[in-house]
């Protein structure tokens, strides 16, 4: 990771807050220490990066952190729930309010330390999405208009020919338009091309690559 990772304990419990942190500073790991949600956000920033490892005393009061903490959200930091003792009930509501797991204060440093540890990288993964996705916003940007409604075309699936038979212009044009907008994404098969528009707008990636494109290409989708 490029920025060190922190994990935020976030607990109304002073007494927890205190336990966990002298357990999570035994395993290395960098802490900041908050009591609330509105402790976290002053002392967050977006770019840092890590996990927020959240004490569960009171599931209809702590669970609502989760919500102000806007999860679920790939925006946003992942949450590990942790508590003294609890039912299966609370686990379950925990982990669909959005943390991607539960612990026991019980559970052994080693499992502490795995599920933190996965936290991270997950956390590590997602920024590495948001960088990607923010680099290829700023090279579409940079096409024009023209070279838009190509790139438009091609997501839809659509060969040179048929895009050239839409807009009424010659293959060799398309072509010629197609190289430019390949270069100016970065994008050195059809395929990488999709993948990066697939990043950026989800499902209105297309079905299919047009017929004519090469072996090659449709192998490096896989």
């Amino acid at each position: 990771m490029d920025v060190k990772p922190v994990v935020f304990v976030i607990s109304g419990d002073s007494k927890a807050r205190r336990n966990l942190s002298l357990r999570l500073k035994l395993l290395g790991c960098e802490l900041r220490l908050c009591h609330s949600s509105e402790d976290f956000h002053q002392n967050s920033s977006p770019h840092d990066a890590g996990c927020i490892l959240l004490h569960v005393a009171h599931a209809d009061v702590d669970l609502d952190l989760l919500t102000a903490l806007g999860q679920p959200h790939e925006d946003h930091w992942p949450v590990i729930g942790i508590a003294a003792e609890a039912g299966v009930e609370t686990a379950v509501l925990t982990m669909k309010r959005g943390a991607v797991d539960f612990l026991l204060e019980t559970c052994s440093d080693q499992r502490l330390r795995t599920v933190v540890e996965e936290a991270l990288h997950w956390d590590d993964g997602r920024r590495k999405r948001i960088a990607q996705v923010q680099s290829i916003r700023r090279r579409l940007k940079q096409l024009t208009p023209p070279l838009r409604k190509v790139l438009d075309l091609l997501r839809q699936g659509k060969s040179n020919r048929a895009i050239a038979e839409e807009l009424g212009m010659s293959v060799r044009a398309i072509e010629v338009r197609r190289a430019k907008v390949m270069e100016t994404m970065k994008a050195r098969t059809l395929a990488f091309l999709l993948r990066q528009m697939f990043l950026v707008f989800g499902a209105s990636r297309p079905s299919s690559i047009p017929a004519e494109e090469s072996a090659d290409e449709l192998d490096s989708l896989s």
